[in-house]
Parts: C-alpha cells; sequence; structure tokens
C-alpha cells in the first residue's frame, strides 16, 4: 500500500527541521510533499533545493493548503497529513498503522496518541476495544497533527471542502458519516512539540 506524506508549513523553520528529521529516522513513506503558505523566515529557501514542494504566495490556511496539496497527488492508497511540528516516537510508525488497516479493513482513519495532547482539544472517546491485537479509542475525531487517512475519504473530503475548512470536530463527523471510524491507535506514539508556538495570524 502505498503512502503520501502531506506536511504544511507555515514559518517556525526550526520546528520543520526537527519534524522531518524525527519522521525519516523513525520510518518512511512513498512520497513527501511540502506545500508552504507564504513562509518568511527562511522556510522556502529551505525547502526548494530539498523536498517537493507547492509553494503559495501567502497564507491561504491549513484546510486550503492541504486541499491544494491533495489535488496533486494520485495513484496512493493513503494520505498521510503530518504537521510540521511532530515528533514521531513509534519506531516503523507507518508500517504498523498499515498492518492495522491490512487486517481491519479500510473504514477507519486513524493517529497515534498525542504525548502532548492538550486536554482542551482531546476529542470525546466513544468506546475502547481491542482489534486483532491493536488497543484502540474510538473517538469523536483524530488528531490532524499526524493521520493516516485512506487516499478515497481524503479525496472526496477535500472535495466537499466544507467539513474540511470547519476542522477537526467537523472532519470527524463527514467520516463517520461516510463509514469511516475515526480510532486513536493506542500503542502508537508522537508528540505534538510546537503546542502554543503557533505562527502569528496562521489561518486554520
Amino acid at each position: 500500500m502505498k503512502v503520501a506524506t502531506v506536511t504544511i508549513t507555515y514559518n517556525r523553520l526550526e520546528l520543520t527541521k526537527q519534524t522531518i528529521e524525527s519522521f525519516n529516522s523513525k520510518t518512511n513513506v512513498d512520497y513527501h510533499l511540502f506545500i508552504d503558505n507564504g513562509s518568511t523566515d527562511g522556510t522556502v529557501e529551505y525547502l526548494k533545493d530539498r523536498y517537493d514542494h507547492i509553494l503559495l504566495e501567502k497564507n491561504y490556511g491549513i484546510a486550503y493548503a492541504f486541499r491544494n496539496a491533495v489535488k496533486h497527488l494520485s495513484g496512493f492508497d493513503f494520505i498521510l497529513k503530518l504537521d510540521n511540528d511532530v515528533e514521531t516516537v513509534t519506531d516503523d510508525i507507518i508500517n504498523k498503522m498499515l498492518y492495522f488497516y491490512k487486517n481491519n479493513e479500510m473504514n477507519f482513519c486513524c493517529s497515534p496518541v498525542d504525548l502532548n495532547l492538550d486536554p482542551a482539544f482531546a476529542p470525546p472517546v466513544l468506546s475502547r476495544a481491542n482489534i486483532n491485537g491493536y488497543d484502540v479509542s474510538f473517538v469523536g475525531h483524530t488528531g490532524g497533527a499526524f493521520q493516516l487517512i485512506p487516499y478515497a475519504v481524503c479525496d472526496a473530503l477535500c472535495n466537499e471542502w466544507i467539513h474540511l475548512k470547519a476542522g477537526d470536530y467537523m472532519i470527524g463527523r463527514y467520516y463517520r458519516k461516510h463509514n469511516y471510524r475515526p480510532v486513536y491507535l493506542l500503542d502508537l506514539e508522537m508528540r505534538h512539540i510546537g503546542l502554543n508556538q503557533t505562527s502569528p495570524n496562521y489561518i486554520l
């Protein structure tokens, strides 16, 4: 199963570097696309000679940038939304997430546990279960910072647009409406290192 990662950047160059280093040292994907929302701190120059990228002339917001990136991707089974302020903790995390999908069909949208999850943003836990050896929490929505999404529902979400631009809660509603169940895989971990360090005037 082929995975493309999308990372949206807007300033915070040092956090972006930490995200890339951590991710590449712990796991791998088939393709990684960066989309920049008009950074002014050297992020653009850093990306240009190193990674495939899309450069937007100004800050259009996270949702617009993500939709723009997905439109440029085809031939993948999954899209991984990886924010530019994430430390990957679990070794080989992508293959472990893919193994969950292989054994449980495709009607999930999965995230690892965020070790720095702000309780104010924690989604409601609807139930817990062990599914083929994976401890999971069924939740109202999964964290957008590190989310592995089947391509079909990701593409549909981007095309529908209304739920995507409304944020995590409404995205979760969209998934459930279309029979995709948002879950946290409780034995897999990441750390949201950029909490409370959002760039000024970043449009959600």
